[in-house]
């Protein structure tokens, strides 16, 4: 070895798949782990659609998270997707698992899902998360014990609050500990492996989920036509919002055009904090009827991904 090549002989290096519930806190968790906004939040359930991955850099380790999507029963093509994107997460690329949790019982649902997990045979940390808003001890054992009974290997418990980071600190040291040792997958720079595209996406996507309510956001997705970087000049981007009926196009537009006005606006705002750099922001709403069983069209929205 010369001396200009990285010494890698004792460094950790690996993949923890954060799974759960919808809204249980998996994104805010991953921001706070993070110490940066990656992954859009809602208090609304299945904000995140895809597997969101995020690095955390430190001397002798790197730690990638995958967002997953909320487990939830498919019942069209478009939740299937993003079902098969958590396997993908849990038995492909996963080295740990994180599963996050409310203090609740669990479901006979909870309980399939746990002896799922069992057989990818990776060690599993499981979060307990709100403990800001109360986190029942008696619960928390109940479901510990549970969990036990269906997942021989050994169950790290962790009870925090992603909202106010209390907690948070603890649960990251103890994932390094756990990380194989291996040479980082990504340059030791590298916050994420997804381009700005993605996120000007993502950001038109939370302010949906923040101004509209009932089915609009989980029936609207966004299609990027341009993104232009002009240098001295602010970059132009053109954004489609696509729809499923006419007459949530028409809520979205707004009386005389003065929701999507403040969409655009709140768009911008967040895409200029994230970019670093002013931009000039364009909406459009198409209708495409049941655009979420449409495998071609799913396709294509996943491919510019």
């Amino acid at each position: 070895m010369n001396d200009s090549t990285p010494d890698f002989s004792s460094f950790r290096s690996g993949y923890v798949a954060i799974v759960g519930w919808p809204n249980v806190g998996k994104s805010t968790l991953l921001n706070s782990l993070l110490g940066f906004k990656l992954s859009i939040v809602s208090a609304k359930p299945q904000t995140t659609r895809e597997a969101i991955l995020g690095i955390i850099n430190e001397a002798k380790s790197q730690l990638i998270f995958l967002d997953t999507p909320g487990w939830l029963s498919p019942d069209d093509n478009f939740r299937s997707y993003m079902r098969r994107a958590i396997m993908r997460s849990l038995y492909d690329d996963a080295d740990i698992i994180l599963w996050v949790l409310e203090s609740k019982p669990l479901t006979p649902e909870q309980i399939y899902f746990a002896e799922g997990l069992a057989k990818t045979n990776k060690p599993l940390f499981v979060v307990f998360n709100k403990m800001d808003a109360g986190v029942s001890e008696e619960v928390m054992a109940s479901v510990t014990a549970e969990l036990k009974k269906c997942f021989p290997g050994e169950i790290r418990s962790f009870v925090l609050s992603a909202k106010t980071g209390q907690g948070v600190r603890p649960l990251r040291q103890a994932l390094l500990t756990q990380l194989p040792f291996s040479p980082p997958y990504f340059p030791t720079d590298q916050l994420t492996d997804r381009w700005e595209r993605f996120y000007v996406r993502e950001l038109i996507r939370e302010q949906i989920f923040e101004m509209f309510h009932q089915e609009i956001p989980h029936a609207a997705a966004v299609l990027l036509e341009e993104f232009v970087e002009k240098e001295g000049r602010k970059d132009h981007i053109r954004a489609n919002i696509i729809v499923e009926t006419d007459g949530q196009k028409n809520i979205i537009l707004g009386k005389k055009g003065s929701s999507i006005k403040r969409l655009g606006q709140q768009s911008r705002e967040e895409i200029e904090k994230r970019l670093g750099r002013p931009v000039y922001l364009d909406l459009y709403i198409k209708v495409k009827k049941n655009w979420r069983k449409d495998s071609a069209f799913l396709k294509q929205l996943m491919e510019e991904a």
